[in-house]
């Protein structure tokens, strides 16, 4: 547990980081939420309050004519603790998408606790984002190909319903993005914001497979599917959906806590209660209160 003053160094170093950038990438940075900001330097004149929320933001980084984003999210005890960080761009595929967050979350882990690392990785980035660039446009044309191939053949579809686990979905930008995905590629279900973060994904198993590659590529805590649901040689994808589109939602206790009787309950209302045991490996029973 930190103590004030070391959650007030630590939030003071996170804004002093960020004005620094700010005067790098006056344009292409964005803050996510003016709110947090406001609430963390309130905080650091008088720490006698609950700790902020965490402070998030995007660059924008422009690299041989192209743009990369950078997005971050950083725990109230960063630098002392690593940020969450993942970057995106239409210009990767899902592969090489995957390839540069997974090493860039091993950059991450490798720098030093306590130092500010944010100008790091964007140096890491314009050295070596390149190559993920080449790659992902050489592979275009391989897709294209692929994509031919099954178009000539008619393949049986698959419905398929995904269970993701996540120690926590606080990220607006993270929540955003999950949210654009499902709707690019016919995906419904929902998105449990908070602690713990719960994703569920449904419809054809190629569609799922791709959100979930992408999801996964953007770097979190902890993140797993614990439960994957198919049904072979579907005839009606729509038919077998539990949910009609996909939405957020949320069961706070606290700011950050969700209410699990809640979430019980709305997975009750949509025929879903069997998955509770899978995801929190206990039995999941609520009393219906009359009216």
């Amino acid at each position: 547990m930190s103590t004030l003053e070391e959650v007030t160094e630590n939030l003071t170093a996170q804004v002093n980081e960020l004005q620094a950038l700010q005067s790098v990438y006056p344009t292409e940075l964005t803050v996510a939420d003016h709110g947090v900001l406001a609430d963390i330097n309130g905080y650091i004149e008088c720490p006698d309050r609950d700790p902020p929320r965490w402070l998030e933001y995007a660059i924008a980084i422009p690299l041989n004519g192209e743009l990369i984003e950078l997005m971050v999210s950083l725990p109230t005890n960063y630098p002392q603790e690593q940020p969450e960080v993942y970057v995106r761009s239409s210009q990767f595929d899902r592969t090489q998408q995957c390839l540069l967050n997974k090493e860039l979350s091993t950059i991450v882990k490798a720098q030093e606790a306590g130092e500010p690392c944010i100008y790091t990785l964007i140096s890491w980035l314009q050295d070596n984002v390149e190559t993920y660039l080449k790659a992902s446009a050489s592979g275009q044309t391989i897709k294209c190909n692929d994509a031919d191939k099954s178009n000539s053949t008619n393949q049986a579809v698959v419905f398929s319903r995904y269970w993701i686990y996540s120690h926590h979905i606080y990220s607006k930008f993270k929540r955003r993005d999950v949210a654009n995905l499902t709707k690019e590629n016919s995906i419904t279900g929902f998105c449990l914001a908070g602690k713990p973060g719960i994703i569920c994904i449904e419809g054809t198993l190629e569609d799922c497979d791709y959100c979930w590659l992408k999801i996964k590529a953007m770097n979190w805590h902890r993140i797993l599917i614990k439960l994957l649901e198919k049904e072979e040689d579907c005839n009606n994808v729509d038919g077998l959906r539990k949910f009609t589109d996909f939405q957020e939602v949320s069961f706070p206790t606290t700011e950050r806590h969700n209410d699990m009787g809640q979430l019980l309950k709305y997975l009750t209302e949509h025929d879903c209660q069997h998955a509770f045991k899978e995801l929190f490996g206990i039995e999941g029973k609520f009393s219906k209160l009359s009216d």
